[in-house]
């Protein structure tokens, strides 16, 4: 089914797309780094602990966005899988069918970091610094696990690509009112014309991951607010660290939940609006960008911090946060 509008006015265009996308770039890189440098020098020794798995988190989030929105920025010609390449690996001369599971691959990777980290937060809350050798090394063996996972769930739908020629014909027929030349764009590649396996491997990886990721952040709420706590200043300050990384993370996920709510929608009911998949394609480079804002804005000593450069209040080279003498997050 096609929209009523044009299939190609200005926001459905490559122009609109593209220029958008270098926008963004140019206002992530250097929040991304920002919130590196931040998080390096101006996490305090209270949160030495946490530091780890907030730089990773960080940094899954930079790449995905940087890929986005720099290397490939992808097009969408939904409702088939399908698309072409704008950005610099057009150049570089990467195979499409490459960045489209590089794509799709680091979307698992950072669902996974992301779940890895709220399970690192319990494991810590629940056994505290001991160091129980088998237990760490079912914990490796779980990590290497879900990222082998996290890289590898959509390669099912690898396994027998369409003959391109084919494929061009069957979106033509399937989309009657897509223009020919978007069909002959440079490294235009269909992924598959039955959507039922690549549809299976995502709902897969979804399951698995927001299902741990609900489990974690429920148990870790269990365990901070009905279990009684040696200290009640720790206790106060890992509750007041557990409800900010829910707003961090869940935030830039909620600004994305409307568009790739879209896009399922125009896979399910065979929807093709160029101008609609586009503005929906640009939430994902825009999460790594609330996130790293969010972190800023919800952490006291990032907060402080930042601010304290911007304003020059104050000496903010050192570390400031929100403890009673001697606690610290465990």
């Amino acid at each position: 089914m096609c929209s009523e509008l044009p299939a190609l006015n200005y926001f459905g265009s490559d122009t609109f797309y593209s220029s958008t996308l270098h926008v963004l770039t140019a206002i992530e890189i250097p929040i991304h780094i920002f919130g590196a440098y931040i998080i390096i020098t101006k996490t305090p020794s209270k949160m030495q602990s946490v530091k780890r798995g907030l730089l990773f988190l960080h940094f899954a989030g930079a790449i995905l966005d940087v890929y986005y929105s720099l290397i490939a920025a992808p097009v969408l010609t939904l409702p088939i899988c399908a698309g072409y390449p704008l950005g610099i690996s057009l150049l570089l001369g990467i195979p499409t069918s490459v960045q489209v599971y590089l794509g799709i691959s680091f979307v698992g990777v950072i669902g996974v970091t992301i779940m890895l980290f709220f399970e690192d937060r319990y494991h810590r809350l629940v056994n505290g610094h001991r160091n129980d050798g088998e237990w760490c090394w079912w914990r490796i063996l779980y990590l290497v696990i879900h990222y082998v996972l996290s890289v590898t769930y959509i390669a099912p739908g690898f396994f027998n690509i369409v003959d391109q020629d084919f494929a061009k014909s069957f979106v033509k027929i399937k989309i009657p009112c897509i223009p020919d030349e978007i069909l002959h764009r440079p490294g235009y590649f269909v992924l598959a014309v039955d959507n039922t396996i690549p549809k299976y491997c995502i709902a897969f990886m979804l399951t698995l991951v927001m299902s741990q990721v609900f489990f974690y952040v429920g148990a870790i709420f269990w365990h901070l607010f009905h279990t009684v706590a040696q200290s009640q200043a720790t206790n106060r300050l890992q509750k007041h660290f557990f409800l900010a990384i829910c707003v961090q993370v869940f935030i830039p996920i909620l600004l994305i939940t409307f568009p790739v709510l879209y896009i399922v929608l125009a896979i399910w009911f065979g929807y093709y609006n160029q101008a609609a998949t586009n503005i929906a394609l640009l939430a994902i480079p825009f999460h790594g960008v609330l996130s790293t804002i969010s972190m800023l804005c919800v952490h006291r000593p990032y907060r402080e911090a930042t601010f304290g450069m911007f304003y020059n209040k104050g000496d903010t080279s050192r570390p400031i946060w929100m403890t009673v003498h001697g606690t610290s997050i465990h």
